[in-house]
């Protein structure tokens, strides 16, 4: 089974997918434990179990109850929950999803959404809410049960550390007692140790996930230096896994502008694909070009044109990017999705300006092998650059800081969860 780079290279450099952040985040998790047991055998579990069970309700939570809101109440209604409601905002577009479905199943699907359509929105906007709502509770419960647990581990281990020195303090007391019966030799002691577009927008909907969960991480710390140490872990990920991203790999795609006067906003899969390099060499992108140039400042015109000329370069290319989507490994759109217009128009920019480029190359002497080699090299190393940049900054820097806070700051040394327990032991009696 042969790896598809151009498809792992695309996947690690769109801003609306989720793996990107689930990368990061992994390497935040990674490092953040790590450093918790550094500080603490006790702290680091505490720190594994809110990590590990934190990614899984992140990640897995809102497709989950999604899929599960899919096959119990669209399906009770009898609507196809792939089919976009963004699609009914203007008229004449849901129109043509029924005009041009790929087939007829499809087609008799979106006129069942037609006659019932405020129930379909009422759905799709119920469905957001309560996968959203249920996987924020669903963390909620983890956090409950995570410091629950760990307060039990720790009263528990030290309980048992009491009882072990009790016992050894009178094992010691006898053989003492025994020893100066026998011997003159003295004993030692070891020394020890938005609704719509965030309903349709996954990375959208992640964000409203996280910011849940940072509040209640920071609503429900159980001291002051679990606060901190949420609050320095949660400030990094909101920027690096929301905000710094899109701003470091547009800087990287303005920079290849600057200095190599190469445009590598396209996706990485276009890029790798030799049909671009075909279509540029042999100049057949300009007449795909000029035809999009002749339609109108027209969404209606624009639709039908992605539709009716499958054939054209920047239909093939939008589908390549998953713009488009296409039905069943067909040439056919499949109506059901919601096409981004404003993004079919960004892409033929994109093209425009990647063509010029080729052609002033081709003038100075460059091929078209040579030309996209260095396009598909900026393009990779902006993506590993993009990545690279937010895992250091998420499992290195950030839980260097903290483990700098810890260790060089002697009150704050101690995990204070176990020092409050211990604390409060003390006060009932149980252990002194």
């Amino acid at each position: 089974m042969s790896i598809n780079i151009a498809k792992i290279y695309s996947i690690l450099g769109s801003e609306s997918s989720i793996v990107p952040l689930a990368v990061k985040d992994s390497f935040s998790s990674l490092g953040m434990t790590s450093g918790s047991f550094i500080t603490g055998q006790e702290e680091g579990y505490d720190r594994f179990i809110d990590e590990v069970g934190t990614e899984i309700v992140w990640l897995g939570g809102v497709p989950v109850y999604r899929w599960l809101f899919d096959k119990t109440a669209f399906k009770i209604y009898g609507f196809d929950s792939k089919y976009d409601a963004r699609n009914l905002k203007n008229k004449d577009i849901f129109e043509r999803t029924k005009k041009y479905a790929p087939d007829e199943e499809i087609k008799t699907a979106i006129e069942k959404i037609e006659k019932k359509q405020k129930m379909f929105k009422n759905l799709t906007a119920s469905k957001f809410i309560l996968s959203t709502s249920l996987a924020i509770m669903s963390y909620i419960m983890l956090t409950k049960y995570k410091q629950k647990y760990t307060e039990k581990q720790i009263k528990k281990k030290l309980i048992n550390e009491y009882q072990s020195k009790q016992k050894e303090q009178k094992d010691n007391s006898l053989q003492e007692k025994k020893t100066q019966k026998n011997t003159d030799f003295p004993s030692f002691k070891s020394l020890g140790s938005m609704t719509e577009s965030l309903a349709y927008n996954s990375v959208k909907n992640m964000w409203i996930v996280d910011g849940a969960i940072t509040s209640e991480r920071l609503l429900d710390s159980r001291n002051p230096q679990e606060f901190i140490g949420y609050a320095i872990k949660e400030a990094f990920s909101l920027c690096f896994l929301y905000y710094a991203g899109g701003k470091i790999q547009k800087f990287l795609e303005n920079n290849a502008m600057k200095k190599h006067n190469r445009n590598i906003a396209l996706d990485a899969r276009v890029l790798e694909n030799n049909y671009i390099k075909q279509i540029f060499k042999d100049g057949t992108i300009k007449s795909s070009l000029d035809a999009f140039d002749k339609i109108k400042k027209d969404p209606i015109e624009l639709y039908d044109f992605l539709h009716k000329n499958p054939n054209n370069a920047i239909v093939k290319i939008a589908k390549q990017s998953d713009i488009i989507v296409s039905y069943k490994n067909t040439d056919k759109i499949d109506t059901r999705a919601y096409i981004d217009l404003e993004k079919i128009e960004t892409l033929k920019k994109d093209l425009n300006k990647l063509y010029e480029q080729y052609k002033e190359a081709a003038q100075k002497g460059e091929n078209t092998e040579k030309f996209f080699k260095k396009v598909k090299k900026l393009k990779r190393c902006s993506i590993i650059t993009n990545i690279g940049t937010s895992i250091f900054a998420l499992g290195v820097l950030a839980p260097g800081i903290m483990l700098i806070k810890r260790k060089f700051f002697d009150q704050d040394s101690e995990f204070q969860t176990k020092r409050d327990i211990r604390n409060q032991l003390i006060k009932e009696g149980i252990i002194n």
